[in-house]
């Protein structure tokens, strides 16, 4: 991949790529991106949604907690904890309050269930291999593990030199190009 998309992902992922100039003997991203700039697209939004549903599971596992602790904290005769909680830093209104109030209606108020926190993706490597994306990283879950194969399956239908629709194609080496550059390569 070009320098410049190089380092435009590493500056706008330096969560996932934090490793992009570490030392040989921790990771093969020391290599950079080891393809053409045609698969640019596809690792940006891989690595946009996978960033997203690691904040999110964060998020809502820091809510989750932030609930439970305030209704441990709460009882039929004091809500304000529940009330600070419903507030979220906001200037205090009915809804609030009504809302505290309510969590009591019930015979035994429930907490919440906590998820768990997605562990931040860590890229390894990213390269070309038989013709399409490989991804290789540390951390994530089963969601990060589906994304990470549709991109690597989107890269099969995609040239690698300029991501327009391609196609596998070659003998001993197999690339994934459109039919503009295969012709050019002088590969069927």
């Amino acid at each position: 991949m070009s320098p410049n998309l190089d380092e435009a992902l590493t500056a706008k992922y330096p969560k996932i790529f934090r490793n992009r100039y570490a030392d040989m003997r921790e990771t093969a991203m020391c290599w950079g991106f080891s393809h053409d700039d045609g698969w640019y697209n596809i690792i940006d939004m891989l690595c946009d949604n996978i960033q997203h549903h690691i904040d999110y599971t964060r998020r809502e596992r820091a809510k989750a907690l932030r609930y439970n602790r305030a209704l441990m904290r709460s009882n039929k005769d004091n809500v304000e904890p529940l009330i600070n909680y419903f507030r979220n830093g906001r200037e205090e209104n009915k809804w609030h309050v009504e809302m505290a109030y309510k969590v009591f209606e019930d015979i035994e108020p429930q907490c919440k269930i906590v998820p768990e926190a997605c562990p931040q993706v860590i890229a390894m490597q990213v390269k070309e291999k038989f013709g399409t994306l490989r991804f290789y990283y540390n951390g994530g879950d089963a969601v990060v593990r589906g994304m990470t194969s549709m991109a690597e399956s989107m890269s099969a239908v995609t040239c690698e030199i300029c991501g327009s629709p391609g196609k596998s194609r070659g003998g001993s080496w197999i690339t994934t190009l459109c039919d503009k550059h295969a012709e050019e390569k002088g590969i069927t």
